[in-house]
């Protein structure tokens, strides 16, 4: 009984995202003479098989056998040769698709599904990614690289957008980038999409980014947008980070922290604690005219002889007024931005090995089989942390969300069942 509830549960995720399974806005790039397959088969097919965590076309088309025996997929009435999706996948259009993964983060804004429940504020993060390691140039956004001593190789990055605050940390948006540029190079388009997408309905009203995308340029485009930035500073702005050292190292000497963890055991560093202190002695310091505040944020270790020292010291500048969030929550947001790693990152490359670049290579494939991959990533993270309800489920390893997805699509529909069966009353 407990395994057809749960199916049952699955079952009714998959009837109330069938939206997320309509790709009848993508064009079908194909001329319309000899066509076996419906574009929205082949495209739902894929995506269910990237649910299922299949790595590659050939684990899509042995799963494509079962799916089609289960009969739950309209128009997909038998095996579907890897060969036949990588001939369209490849030229479909990443356009069409990445408007098709906007679409999917607007209905599910509008069911509440995307409330922010882990912050107190609603926050995204932004962070480059790297999607395949190649020995040969795929497309002209493949940057090449050429390590001495060594055959050159390329490498296919994209920029991506993932929404911290909500329960379910779904990827919002994503870009490639170009060869010729880098992260900071390509925020500025990113931004752009992302208030043309999601400026009106107000998913988020502040942006957090590392290092990388550190620059007075991106964040005064930030705050002239009415947002907030939470921008980690390092080398790369040295001027700025010398006074922040100056001004912040000398308030922690003499002063208590303004808020601080508790002892808490790290799986790699051991027994940690974070401290935070904060200044607003910067405020509009030269041409950061937008800057309100600088933040020190200090991790601590304890030693097995009980003696504490200093691990690693971070600083953060923001524009955020000083009220908005008290030094509790800014610990928090700090923590929080490497839910874009360890969250969305970490399930592409270790469950989908997304990094090894195993799917379709040639034309649109590498930017396409990623935008697949983050639809069917946002709905396997939603459907455990938003849709399934207990704890236990919740904290489902991914191989077993995969088991119950899988029973689920090859199971009748229970509900329906269970609706054919109940006796109507005159």
């Amino acid at each position: 009984m407990k395994l057809l509830k749960r199916i049952k549960t699955v079952q009714s995720f998959v009837r109330q995202r069938r939206d997320a399974m309509c790709f009848a806005a993508v064009r079908d790039p194909r001329h319309r003479r000899g066509r076996r397959w419906t574009a929205q088969a082949l495209l739902q097919t894929a995506v269910v098989g990237l649910m299922l965590l299949a790595r590659s076309l050939r684990a899509i088309e042995r799963l494509s056998e079962d799916l089609a025996d289960g009969g739950r997929i309209k128009g997909l009435l038998r095996r579907v040769a890897d060969s036949t999706l990588g001939d369209f996948l490849c030229r479909l259009s990443p356009t069409d698709l990445r408007h098709h993964l906007h679409r999917q983060i607007l209905v599910e804004h509008r069911r509440k599904a995307l409330e922010p429940t882990v912050l107190p504020i609603r926050a995204i993060a932004v962070d480059g990614k790297t999607t395949a390691t190649l020995d040969f140039e795929a497309n002209r956004n493949c940057q090449k690289h050429s390590p001495e001593n060594q055959p050159p190789y390329w490498i296919h990055r994209v920029v991506n957008a993932t929404l911290l605050s909500s329960a379910a940390a779904v990827c919002i948006d994503q870009l490639p980038i170009p060869a010729k540029t880098n992260d900071m190079g390509i925020f500025p388009r990113l931004w752009k999409g992302l208030l043309a997408i999601y400026g009106r309905p107000h998913l988020f009203e502040l942006v957090s980014t590392d290092s990388g995308f550190c620059s007075e340029k991106n964040a005064r485009l930030i705050d002239a947008s009415h947002k907030a930035y939470w921008i980690s500073l390092k080398d790369n702005q040295p001027e700025l980070k010398r006074e922040a050292e100056r001004v912040l190292l000398a308030r922690a000497k003499r002063a208590a922290p303004e808020a601080q963890t508790d002892w808490e055991c790290d799986s790699s560093r051991g027994w940690i604690r974070r401290q935070l202190w904060r200044t607003d002695e910067m405020a509009g310091w030269e041409k950061w005219t937008h800057l309100r505040q600088v933040v020190l944020l200090r991790v601590l270790v304890r030693e097995a002889d009980g003696t504490e020292r200093v691990l690693e010291d971070r600083y953060y500048v923001t524009n955020l007024v000083r009220g908005r969030l008290d030094g509790a929550q800014l610990i928090e947001l700090a923590r929080a931005h490497w839910r874009i790693e360890n969250n969305l990152h970490g399930a592409l490359d270790i469950q989908w090995q997304e990094d090894h670049g195993r799917c379709v290579q040639r034309g649109n494939g590498l930017a396409v089989s990623s935008l697949l991959r983050i639809i069917a990533y946002n709905l396997m993270s939603l459907l455990r942390a938003v849709h399934l309800r207990t704890v236990g489920a919740r904290a489902a390893a991914w191989d077993q969300l995969r088991d119950w997805v899988r029973d689920a699509w090859l199971w009748p529909e229970l509900a329906r069942a269970d609706e054919e069966a109940t006796p109507v009353t005159p």
